[in-house]
């Protein structure tokens, strides 16, 4: 009875053997068996973290396109703002600076909003980046007018086009109703 014990207990030792990846039973290791194996672990840790920055650089590289587009975005919703604008009150003279400005703003962030919700961009990280697309486009909209009077006067009208030329100078920041020179 005792023998039989004895061997219990030693398979019970052998069982809760540290699993380590060492080998305790068993022929020791040869030199070159312990070479391939460290090589075959380097090159593990090599492709996993060769994987694992290849990954983090597309994470990257889509994150600044999103930034890109959402910029984007934003100068788009200030261009249909601004049609839009035109096409509700008809008219082409301006009301005052800062009440123009704050209709450009307001209706270009309602336009942003739902172009946002449209491509399904994410709302908070883009936000800034999407306003200051709007606000950009805002300020040099008039600069666009000089270089394309054509195209311009097809999406609001030819009167518009020559009311923006009159009341702005090229290669100024349009802004409250000021101009300045870039």
């Amino acid at each position: 009875m005792q023998q039989r014990q004895d061997f219990l207990d030693r398979l019970n030792r052998v069982s809760y053997a540290p699993q380590n990846g060492m080998q305790i039973i068993g022929p020791a290791e040869t030199r070159a068996a312990g070479r391939n194996r460290r090589l075959a672990e380097m090159l593990a840790r090599q492709s996993r973290s060769y994987r694992n920055s290849l990954n983090q650089s597309r994470l990257k590289l889509t994150e600044i396109l999103s930034f890109v587009i959402a910029f984007g975005m934003g100068g788009m919703a200030a261009l249909i703002a601004r049609a839009l604008r035109f096409q509700i009150t008809g008219n082409v003279a301006q009301m005052t600076g800062d009440f123009d400005l704050a209709l450009d703003v307001i209706f270009a962030v309602a336009v942003a909003f739902l172009l946002r919700e449209a491509v399904s961009l994410s709302a908070v990280k883009r936000m800034g980046t999407q306003f200051a697309g709007i606000l950009l486009a805002i300020v040099t909209m008039h600069n666009v007018v000089y270089e394309m009077p054509d195209l311009f006067s097809k999406l609001f009208s030819p009167e518009w086009v020559q009311h923006v030329r009159a009341t702005t100078e090229p290669g100024t920041l349009y802004f409250r109703g000021e101009s300045y020179h870039i």
